[in-house]
């Protein structure tokens, strides 16, 4: 495909807008229902875009995988991490907290890649993992008063997210992305069932404006995944990753806007490294890239 820089950051600002008002909505929603009933619910309508994304692609005949185990296994790690992730937006984390730890997967995919894919690590992507590192500790100041058990979560959820990104490097290989995303959304609608329907307590399908946030979380999840494969299929990864961060931004407002949520100075320093780590890594990566 022809590189397409301009609509390539595009989509990526279009579908980080889309994430971070998905978010919003849910945490929202989770006073009102369980959070294994909200991942359910929202893989119905969620549907749709991965529908229409392989007919676009021409890809039906390639759900016939040939790592069926793969795919499912990159499928839980993605329920799993936005499981974790909104037990901490809807506990109480502070939105932006939650969305910038969530986004120190690319530090934990730096830090794992070269033993799990066996690449070079460039001295700048160790740097960057360690600042990015350390804006952990400072967000999350363990083992002082203002730790919240909450981030833990939040962290945990960006592992889970590194490590099926690691996954989705060795499947990207064969594997069209298309379906790659059913295999997701299948492990969305199956994997989230059994928590939903039998561990979640009683709950009861929503109504009137809550069956519509519903309907219109699971179109977002769906859209916004097919805008940010086709962000990275029209532009160079290093020209696109950095504009992910502007869901640190929208998460800061948003927070601000709809809960009156203030970060405190250590979670805005820590923040600030987490983001700068992360664009450390990928500054190294495109150097990487050039001179290969």
């Amino acid at each position: 495909m022809r590189s397409a820089p301009a609509k390539g950051i595009a989509c990526i600002l279009g579908a980080m807008t889309m994430l971070s008002l998905n978010d919003a909505l849910a945490r929202d929603l989770a006073d009102r229902l369980p959070v294994m009933a909200m991942v359910f619910l929202r893989s119905v309508p969620a549907l749709v875009p991965v529908l229409l994304y392989l007919h676009l692609t021409r890809t039906w005949r390639r759900l016939a995988t040939r790592h069926p185990l793969a795919q499912l296994a990159r499928g839980g790690l993605i329920i799993a991490s936005y499981s974790l992730y909104l037990v901490a937006l809807t506990g109480g984390l502070s939105f932006a907290m939650s969305i910038s730890l969530v986004f120190t997967s690319p530090l934990f995919v730096a830090a794992l890649s070269p033993w799990v894919l066996r690449e070079r690590v460039t001295r700048a992507r160790w740097i960057g993992t360690l600042v990015g590192f350390l804006g952990v500790v400072i967000a999350v100041q363990p083992g002082v008063g203002e730790f919240q058990p909450l981030s833990l979560y939040a962290l945990g959820s960006g592992l889970c997210y590194a490590a099926a990104s690691l996954l989705a490097r060795r499947l990207g290989a064969s594997e069209p992305a298309a379906v790659t995303s059913f295999y997701t959304w299948l492990m969305f609608f199956a994997g989230a069932a059994p928590f939903a329907l039998f561990t979640s307590g009683p709950w009861a399908v929503p109504q009137g404006l809550d069956l519509g946030i519903v309907v219109v979380i699971g179109l977002i999840a769906g859209t916004s995944h097919a805008l940010i494969v086709a962000a990275y299929r029209l532009a160079p990864a290093a020209m696109v990753a950095p504009f992910e961060y502007v869901a640190l931004l929208w998460g800061a407002l948003l927070g601000y806007a709809f809960w009156n949520e203030v970060p405190s100075i250590g979670a805005i320093v820590g923040i600030v490294c987490i983001m700068a780590g992360g664009l450390m890594i990928l500054r190294g990566e495109r150097r990487v890239a050039t001179t290969a």
